[in-house]
C-alpha cells in the first residue's frame, strides 16, 4: 500500500470511529482504469501521479455531495475535473483587464494557468488545484478564491501532503498547516448527522508584513517559463525554435566585449534560452523574435556606428528576423528601460503612462496577453507556431 493509501485509510478509520461517516458515504469508489484513461485523454498535460493515486481510492464525488477535505473542499469526480482546462481559459479571458493593469505582478503571483487543474471546490466558490507546471512548484495545491483578498495561494506541497496532515491532525488534535497566519482545525459536530468540519485557528497576531517587490530577474524568470509551457502547449513550432541556454562563461564573454555589465533581467532571459532560431515561428514576442548574444552583439556594433542617437550602453535583444535584423527592441543597461530601434528610423524609448517599460513589465503584458488569446497584440495560432497574422505593436 502506498503513502497516500495509508494516510487516508487513517482518515477513514478516525470518520468511523468517530461516527462521522456522512460525507464519507457521498464519495464514489475508486474511478476504474478506463475512467482515469479517459480523463487522461482529455487532459492536454500528464495527470499529476498523486490525483491519479487519489482517484484509485474514490473517484470524487457528487458535486458539493461530500465536504470532506479541509474548508470543506468537494473531490471532484472524473467528469468534472475533465473541464478543468475550459474553466482555466474562461478565467484567463475574465480576468484579462485585471492583469493588464499591473502584468509584473500576475507573472509572479497569476489568478489562473493553463497548467492548474480544479480538483475540489465548495458550495461558496472556492476550488483546490493541482499544479501542473514544471518546476518547482509542481504538484502544489493552490486554493483559489476570487472572492478573496489573496486570490491565490499555495497551501500544501501536494496532494499527498495534504492527505497525510488531515491524518496527523485527526489522530492528534493538533492544528493542520494551512497559512502563515491560519490553521485548519478538525471540528467534529453532532449534527445529526455528525459531521467533521475543518474551523480555520489563527496561528499568531496578524501583523501586516511589509510588501516585497520581487527582484527584476525573478520576474522575467517566472514569466519566461510561463511562456515557454504556453508555448509547448499551443504552438509546438514556437517551443522547438528555442535555443538551449547561454552558459555563465558566454554571459561573462559578452560581457567581456560589451565593456559594460549586462542588467539582470536580461542575463536571466538569456540564461534561459540564448535566443531562438530562425524568424518564422520564433517571432513570437509580439512579432520579434528574441535575438541569440551573438547576434545581439553584432547588431549593436552595426548600430553603434551607424545611428547617431545610439546610446553607449544600449544593447538590442529582439528583432525581426534573427537572420538580418532591421528592427526590434533594446534595453538601456544603466536604467532598465527599453526602447524600439529600426535600421531607418531613430531610436525611442517606450512609453507607459506610468513612464518608461522594463523588460519585466514588457514580458510580462506578452506573456499574459498570449495565454488569454483575446487580444489583437496576441499570438495567432498558425501551423503550430505563435507568429501574428497581424502585427501591431501596442507599444511605442
Amino acid at each position: 500500500m502506498d503513502d497516500i493509501s495509508r494516510a487516508w485509510q487513517r482518515i477513514e478509520t478516525w470518520l468511523r470511529e468517530h461516527r462521522c461517516t456522512s460525507a464519507l458515504s457521498g464519495l464514489h469508489p475508486a474511478a476504474c482504469e478506463e475512467a482515469v484513461q479517459a480523463l487522461q485523454d482529455a487532459i492536454p498535460y500528464p495527470l499529476h501521479p498523486h490525483l491519479v493515486r487519489w482517484l484509485a481510492i474514490h473517484g470524487g464525488a457528487p458535486m458539493y455531495g461530500a465536504p470532506i477535505w479541509p474548508g470543506g473542499h468537494v473531490p471532484y469526480d472524473v467528469e468534472a475535473l475533465k473541464g478543468g482546462p475550459d474553466y482555466m481559459r474562461e478565467m484567463l479571458e475574465e480576468f484579462h483587464d485585471q492583469f493588464g493593469e499591473d502584468p509584473e505582478e500576475w507573472a509572479m503571483s497569476p489568478w489562473a494557468d493553463p497548467l492548474w487543474l480544479p480538483i475540489a471546490g465548495t458550495n461558496t466558490g472556492e476550488s483546490l488545484l493541482i499544479d501542473h507546471r514544471p518546476g518547482t512548484t509542481y504538484g502544489s495545491i493552490i486554493e483559489i478564491d476570487y472572492e478573496s483578498d489573496e486570490v491565490t495561494a499555495v497551501r500544501w506541497k501536494s496532494l499527498g501532503e495534504m492527505i497525510r496532515l488531515m491524518a496527523e491532525s485527526l489522530e492528534t488534535g493538533t492544528p493542520m498547516p494551512y497559512s502563515r497566519r491560519y490553521s485548519r482545525v478538525p471540528q467534529r459536530h453532532e449534527g445529526p448527522p455528525a459531521h467533521l468540519t475543518w474551523v480555520l485557528e489563527e496561528t499568531r497576531a496578524h501583523q501586516p508584513e511589509r510588501e516585497q517587490v520581487p527582484p527584476e530577474d525573478q520576474l522575467v524568470t517566472a514569466a519566461w517559463e510561463r511562456l515557454r509551457v504556453w508555448l509547448r502547449l499551443r504552438a509546438p513550432e514556437s517551443y522547438a525554435s528555442l535555443r538551449p541556454g547561454a552558459s555563465d562563461h558566454q554571459i561573462e564573454r559578452a560581457e567581456q566585449r560589451l565593456g559594460f555589465p549586462l542588467p539582470a533581467p536580461l542575463r536571466a532571459l538569456w540564461t534561459l534560452n540564448d535566443g531562438v532560431t530562425g524568424s518564422g515561428a520564433g517571432a513570437f514576442l509580439n512579432g520579434l523574435a528574441l535575438m541569440p548574444i551573438e547576434t545581439a552583439l553584432e547588431t549593436r556594433e552595426f548600430l553603434a556606428d551607424e545611428m547617431p542617437g545610439w546610446g553607449p550602453r544600449w544593447v538590442p535583444f529582439t528583432a525581426d528576423t534573427v537572420d538580418e535584423p532591421r528592427a526590434g527592441d533594446f534595453i538601456d543597461c544603466d536604467t532598465g528601460l527599453t526602447g524600439t530601434w529600426a535600421r531607418d528610423e531613430e531610436p525611442r524609448m517606450h512609453q507607459t503612462p506610468e513612464g518608461g517599460l522594463t523588460l519585466p513589465g514588457a514580458l510580462a503584458h506578452i506573456v499574459e496577453a498570449a495565454m488569454s488569446e483575446i487580444d489583437l497584440s496576441v499570438p495567432s495560432m498558425s501551423h503550430g507556431s505563435a507568429v501574428e497574422a497581424r502585427y501591431s505593436r501596442r507599444v511605442r
